[in-house]
């Protein structure tokens, strides 16, 4: 049992009593289950893959200098407000969340998979880092208060659901009005290459693994490993596009405020409101994904965020 006074975020006590939770290697264990087999799986399936994990990350310094060279990260690490109570929804071994706890930050970091939040609290433990707390959760069943959090982040998360829109709205109510949400997701069309290469590696196995780039990549085993099971042998996938998002974001009450790739300037700051392109140039936007070379690289990948109003 742990005593939530120790912990650094709040705990809703709508599901449960705050005075004592279990906890395992000194992670609170908050997971209420929704009834459906593919929650469990994935917990299962990350309990093994370990996504992404910390081979070749020996430190803090190491962590945050692989971190900010994706210009991804290093925009919300500069642009996020000092002192932000921040949640990753799907935080797999913490990483990111770790990256964006400078500036007294308060991470509070969410995952299904034991083996996954093991690792990351290790590594945390390690270094010393103590405004990041993990917790073995639900995106189903939350147990964070009702407009909490200033920004929150589940990047390539929801495809892995059950049912990402349910996640998305579960995970709205729990962002405060004027916070930022940000989300990652497999696209409707830019994973078309991805799917293609899925459905040869799964009949002819592993000796077709050079079809995908990142096996040129210089990075440890465990990197490759872990890469090639989340990309081939994932539980379940989903697809989704940016009209599709958009319908999400109006029902929750969020402003659309940037995308990437749809309208994003690397010149620009990423929390800098766009407009909404046209559907025509949309239509053309969202087709041209399948021959786009970062896409594929990527796995066929885009970024929606918002502001609640």
């Amino acid at each position: 049992m742990i005593n939530t006074n120790n912990l650094i975020n709040p705990i809703s006590s709508n599901k449960l009593n705050t005075n004592e939770i279990n906890f395992f290697s000194g992670i609170p264990d908050l997971y209420f289950d929704d009834q459906n087999p593919l929650t469990l799986k994935q917990s299962e399936f990350y309990d093994n893959v370990k996504f992404p994990n910390f081979d070749d990350i020996e430190d803090f310094g190491t962590l945050l200098g692989k971190s900010l060279n994706s210009i991804f990260v290093s925009k919300i690490d500069n642009e996020i407000p000092y002192h932000s109570e921040i949640l990753e929804a799907g935080c797999g071994t913490g990483q990111l969340s770790i990256a964006l706890s400078r500036y007294n930050r308060r991470i509070h970091s969410i995952d299904l998979s034991k083996g996954s939040l093991i690792e990351g609290k290790q590594f945390i433990d390690k270094n010393e880092i103590k405004n990041v707390q993990f917790y073995r959760m639900n995106i189903f069943n939350l147990c964070f208060p009702n407009n909490y959090f200033d920004i929150i982040i589940s990047n390539g998360v929801l495809h892995h659901t059950y049912n990402p829109e349910l996640a998305f709205n579960k995970l709205s109510e729990k962002l405060k009005p004027g916070g930022i949400i940000i989300i990652g997701l497999y696209h409707k069309y830019g994973r078309i290459v991805q799917n293609i290469k899925q459905f040869f590696i799964k009949i002819f196995g592993e000796k077709l693994k050079f079809i995908d780039k990142r096996f040129s990549d210089t990075v440890s085993e465990k990197k490759l490993y872990a890469w090639f099971k989340d990309q081939y042998y994932n539980p379940h996938e989903s697809k989704h596009s940016f009209s599709e998002v958009i319908k999400w974001f109006k029902k929750n009450h969020i402003e659309f405020i940037n995308s990437i790739p749809f309208n994003f300037n690397f010149n620009d700051k990423i929390f800098d409101k766009k407009p909404i392109p046209n559907k025509n140039k949309l239509f053309l936007k969202e087709i041209s994904l399948m021959f786009d070379r970062s896409q594929i690289y990527e796995g066929g990948f885009f970024v929606m965020i918002g502001k609640k109003s």
